[in-house]
């Protein structure tokens, strides 16, 4: 490891708080020697982890009671992984940890993610329906003027805001946080579905459904770079690479506004090829609109 590794805040604040969590205790001194840094240096880094770490009376330096054995990098993957982060991270343990420290510190990462809308996850609702999943209670809401009776399976945010994935008589589906009111929840409980739980986890948008269409779409060369760089459509998937660069992309889709607007956003770069049905909606709503 380089010098200047070992100077590096990120680097040192994950080697200690590794060493602790394996039990270890720490020793000033051995801490400088070890990363060619003053006492000082070790004592400002301690600070900073503030009331993670306690100090016994031989001067030596543990992790708290209540937190060892608990800090692993498996929850420090799971945060980033809450977050939408976790692809912009190496993948060892070790050094996924110094690249998330690094984030904290002064940092050569800049992740800038998604705007997210007011709601807070300590709003009551959210606090209700967090409960209500845990403990596999059934509620009733309203939403969209209607009264429903829902079986609660995950909180969701995508691109920003939250949602809730439940049953309604039985069929999956989203329902935004901000536009649900009049939360009741009530002491029935329900056994969860394998299936559902499997289908939520699978599919990467809010619009659940079991049958999903597949769209085939054509992508100009000036804008190939984008979609091969992440996926940017749902479910995407890159079935061909044209010789002048273009590329042959296919999506499955829920619903037809899944991939409307953003066919639209690419306009013309990017064309429906089938289904037919698709296509012809679309250049239908853009003469409408050109009218």
């Amino acid at each position: 490891m380089t010098t200047s590794a070992h100077d590096s805040l990120a680097y040192r604040l994950a080697g200690i708080l590794l060493k602790l969590n394996q039990g270890d205790s720490l020793d000033v001194d051995d801490l400088a020697a070890e990363y060619g840094v003053s006492g000082r240096t070790i004592y400002r880094d301690i600070n900073r982890l503030g009331g993670v770490i306690d100090q016994d009376t031989d001067g030596r330096y543990r992790l708290a009671a209540e937190y060892r054995g608990k800090l692993s990098t498996r929850d420090l993957e799971n945060f980033a992984k809450l977050v939408g982060v976790e692809d912009l991270f190496p993948q060892s343990g070790a050094r996924f940890l110094v690249a998330l420290l690094d984030t904290l510190s002064q940092s050569s990462f800049l992740v800038r993610g998604h705007h997210y809308e007011a709601l807070k996850p300590h709003d009551e609702t959210f606090q209700q329906l967090d409960r209500a999943i845990r403990e596999h209670q059934r509620c009733t809401l309203t939403y969209a003027d209607k009264r429903r009776e829902l079986e609660p399976y995950r909180l969701i945010n995508s691109k920003g805001i939250w949602y809730l994935a439940a049953t309604d008589a039985g069929t999956l589906k989203s329902f935004a946080l901000s536009r649900i009111s009049q939360l009741n929840v009530g002491d029935d409980s329900f056994a969860p579905s394998a299936d559902i739980q499997r289908q939520i986890d699978e599919d990467d948008d809010v619009w659940f459904s079991q049958e999903k269409t597949e769209v085939l779409l054509s992508v100009a060369p000036q804008v190939a770079y984008y979609f091969k760089r992440r996926k940017l459509l749902p479910l995407q998937e890159i079935d061909k690479e044209l010789e002048n660069g273009g590329l042959i992309v296919s999506s499955r889709i829920s619903d037809k506004n899944q991939i409307l607007p953003l066919v639209r956003y690419w306009i013309p770069h990017v064309r429906i090829l089938e289904p037919g049905w698709l296509k012809e909606l679309l250049k239908q709503d853009i003469l409408s609109y050109a009218e």
